[in-house]
């Protein structure tokens, strides 16, 4: 059976999944599928590309996944969820998101709630929502990892997963508040 592109992405998640993304290479892809490295490039261009399909893989699951809430809060907090299922899922997406910031969900959805609120630059402030998303879930997943490495001087992960979700939940408040007052 012919290698596709769906099979090379789902490789890519789950090296990403189990290792993390500084272990996530081509070579490694290529091994997890029992082919040679070439073969990947039937079906994307590097790695670049690589890790654009994998973080719309994390932001869309599959074809049946749910849509995008209505509303700017709920789709920060999903947005938030998706990240966190996913081993440096913020990281993932980041790196995505540095390289099609206008396209890659959940921007395009939350622009046009926000612009449907009265938002006069809806991409803008969609834009820096998410960059809020990211650098949250990036800084908690990183002291998740550190937690993790050194129980003897860092809190413990439940310690720190209810440390975030105060904050965050704190910061999706003031913040979809603050955007929308700007309309």
């Amino acid at each position: 059976m012919p290698l596709t592109r769906d099979q090379v992405v789902d490789a890519a998640l789950t090296v990403a999944g189990d290792y993390g993304l500084g272990d996530l290479s081509m070579r490694r892809v290529a091994t997890e599928l029992g082919v040679q490295a070439g073969a990947l490039y039937w079906h994307v261009a590097n790695k670049q590309e690589l890790l654009i399909a994998v973080a719309q893989r994390i932001l869309n699951p599959n074809d049946g996944a749910p849509t995008w809430p209505s509303e700017p809060a709920r789709v920060l907090a999903e947005f938030r969820r998706r990240l966190m299922a996913v081993r440096d899922g913020a990281e993932i997406v980041a790196v995505a998101h540095a390289d099609q910031p206008l396209y890659l969900p959940p921007a395009p959805e939350l622009a046009a709630q926000l612009e449907s609120l009265g938002v006069s630059d809806s991409a803008a402030a969609a834009q820096n929502l998410v960059r809020w998303v990211l650098g949250s879930v990036l800084t908690q997943q990183t002291a998740q990892a550190l937690a993790a490495a050194d129980t003897r001087n860092q809190p413990s992960a439940t310690a720190v997963a209810d440390r975030f979700e105060r904050e965050f939940t704190w910061g999706l408040e003031h913040l979809v508040r603050a955007a929308a007052a700007k309309a």
